[in-house]
């Protein structure tokens, strides 16, 4: 099917659902909404090392207008400190996760959300603080870890081998 023609579908199809939605009825055409459980880990490496570049800034532009050295006085060096500060801040509080649905798993890398569907993994591998997911292909393994993002490894590695058992998806676990 060409892109407009797609188009066209995708706009009725809304123009329906919408006068459907208001009379009660089901909407068509649309896939069931998935329904995902979603685990929460915490980035803190990334923020933190955000702060030690920050404190070095600070501590040099303190340095560097206390010896009247020449150019030093602007305010973008302070500019560039609280840039760093703020997007500490931004990282720290945008929590990394890991949601698994029916047929797929999904996670946010990279600053993108990627996902995966039950045939693209070749294998779970559960370890003691970390999770892998082993893909099929080129792509990157994902690597879910207690340590750095702060992951609850135990209730994922469980709910990832009853994903496994539906899928006939391999798991290794090792102690």
């Amino acid at each position: 099917m060409s892109r407009s023609w797609e188009r066209q579908v995708r706009k009725n199809q809304h123009k329906v659902n919408t006068l459907r939605q208001k009379t009660g009825q089901d909407r068509i055409g649309a896939q069931g909404k998935q329904t995902f459980e979603v685990y929460k880990g915490r980035n803190y490496m990334f923020p933190v090392f955000l702060l030690i570049i920050a404190l070095f800034l600070t501590i040099m532009t303190i340095a560097a207008q206390n010896a009247n050295v020449e150019g030093s006085t602007g305010t973008s060096y302070w500019f560039i400190i609280v840039m760093y500060l703020v997007l500490a801040v931004i990282m720290f509080l945008r929590r990394p996760y890991l949601r698994i649905g029916k047929d797929r798993i999904s996670t946010i890398r990279f600053n993108r959300e990627r996902t995966l569907m039950a045939g693209d993994i070749s294998k779970f591998r559960i370890e003691k603080g970390f999770v892998t997911v082993e893909t099929k292909g080129k792509s990157a393994n994902w690597i879910f870890s207690r340590f750095l993002k702060l992951f609850n490894t135990q209730e994922i590695g469980g709910r990832l081998e009853e994903f496994a058992a539906q899928h006939q998806i391999p798991v290794e676990r090792k102690q």
